[in-house]
């Protein structure tokens, strides 16, 4: 697809090594779509290898990064099933916000009333 990317080392995957392929945010949609599609094939393909293997799915992930609160990068892993799922309603940016707002959430926790007046906080 003619994408410009970039690639590293994930030595913290756990045991089994693996690497991050970023893309710039300036992708098109139609290519993330594209992006999107392969990488729902290239899961279910896992899945059935990992099956048949019987290591079941122990060695697959997803991962989202998050800058924390002092400017480390952070990578949470989450079932892929689940990420597939979630993408399936919402668009890959507003998770984004959805696990950066989480972040910040356990970095600053509120333990206030979760309703109040916003006019006058």
């Amino acid at each position: 697809m003619d994408i410009e990317f970039q690639t590293e080392k994930d030595d913290d995957f756990g045991s089994v090594q693996g690497e991050i392929v970023s893309i710039t945010d300036e992708t098109s949609d139609e290519i993330l779509d594209k992006l999107q599609t392969l990488y729902d094939e290239l899961q279910e393909e896992m899945e059935q290898i990992l099956e048949q293997g019987g290591d079941g799915l122990s060695m697959n992930a997803a991962g989202m990064k998050v800058q924390l609160k002092n400017g480390s990068m952070c990578t949470l892993r989450v079932e892929p099933a689940i990420v597939t799922r979630i993408l399936t309603v919402l668009e890959f940016d507003e998770l984004q916000a959805f696990i950066d707002n989480i972040a910040k959430s356990v970095e600053e926790p509120d333990d206030g009333h979760f309703c109040h007046n916003i006019n006058k906080d």
